[in-house]
């Protein structure tokens, strides 16, 4: 059963907003409650990095693909533990070099036979740090990861970043050839129309660099775009609302799936009033829920 593929999503039973729904109910505040099931209750990505340790990460990921077999759903999960994480900003972190490789190696244990999507290290190729010792830590994540069963979607950054060619070759340069694709919109705002017409771009410079068919798949982060960016903010702005809910395709076409990623309510960092970033922002989420698309 662990290798199975299944075509619904895993809902995650230790979210943030599945915690706030919890507390809001013991509080009685029963309105704030239904509006937060609104997130609470669909499947997002489970993100594992520095805070789960070199010494329990594989039992972290055994334990959440456990669920989501048992749940008879694909789970999805983001990396994020690369050395000079974010660049030194707001989610700064990530571990050295060789501690990477050692986690990376224990996160592949935990998801051995599993048939998981894997964003591997948002950020990491369209912002500029790290130059080819980040090229050489990626290729080996995503060597080892999909050997286990993964389908690894490298950093694809966005519509509103890199072009479509440089973006290609980073893509190339971090070793796409040994992943499923790459994915577009992590934690941003841009509209899914906007983002793939930006990843056939990015799969045609994919082509022209020679990477087959095979490894130019793309997915989507709809989780905060239903209203679409505002002015090219990307920190926490202000009128969002949640976008269409996930889905997997499971046709011939390059798109995987319109996924989650971002999990909605989650600060982008201390930035426009907002917490630390990945902490609970119970009005952020409130207004996302509001606006939401239909």
């Amino acid at each position: 059963m662990q290798g199975k593929r299944y075509k619904k999503l895993h809902v995650d039973a230790q979210g943030s907003a599945v915690i706030a729904v919890r507390q809001a109910k013991a509080q009685g505040r029963t309105s704030v409650a239904k509006q937060l099931s609104h997130i609470s209750k669909t499947p997002q990505a489970r993100w594992f990095g520095d805070w789960n340790s070199v010494a329990t990460v594989k039992s972290d990921v055994a334990a959440y693909i456990r669920a989501a077999n048992k749940a008879k759903a694909r789970p999805t999960m983001v990396l994020y533990a690369i050395p000079g994480r974010d660049c030194g900003q707001y989610s700064a972190g990530g571990f050295d070099a060789k501690t990477y490789k050692k986690w990376i190696n224990k996160v592949a244990a935990g998801i051995k036979g599993a048939k998981p999507l894997i964003v591997l290290e948002p950020d990491s190729l369209a912002l500029d740090c790290g130059g080819k010792t980040r090229n050489s830590l990626l290729k080996y994540a995503t060597k080892k990861l999909t050997k286990a069963g993964a389908w690894v979607y490298l950093d694809g950054g966005h519509s509103n970043w890199r072009t479509p060619k440089a973006m290609a070759t980073r893509l190339k340069a971090a070793g796409i050839s040994h992943a499923r694709g790459f994915a577009t919109n992590v934690s941003n705002f841009n509209s899914t129309s906007a983002e793939k017409r930006y990843a056939k771009k990015v799969s045609a410079a994919l082509r022209q660099q020679k990477v087959t068919t095979a490894h130019r798949h793309y997915i989507v982060d709809t989780s905060r775009n239903g209203k679409g960016p505002k002015s090219g903010e990307w920190c926490n702005p202000s009128g969002r609302g949640l976008g269409k809910k996930p889905k997997l395709y499971t046709g011939s076409g390059a798109l995987d799936g319109l996924l989650w990623i971002k999990r909605p309510g989650e600060s982008d960092g201390t930035c426009n009033g907002g917490p630390s970033a990945g902490q609970w922002w119970e009005s952020y989420a409130l207004t996302l829920v509001k606006n939401r698309a239909k």
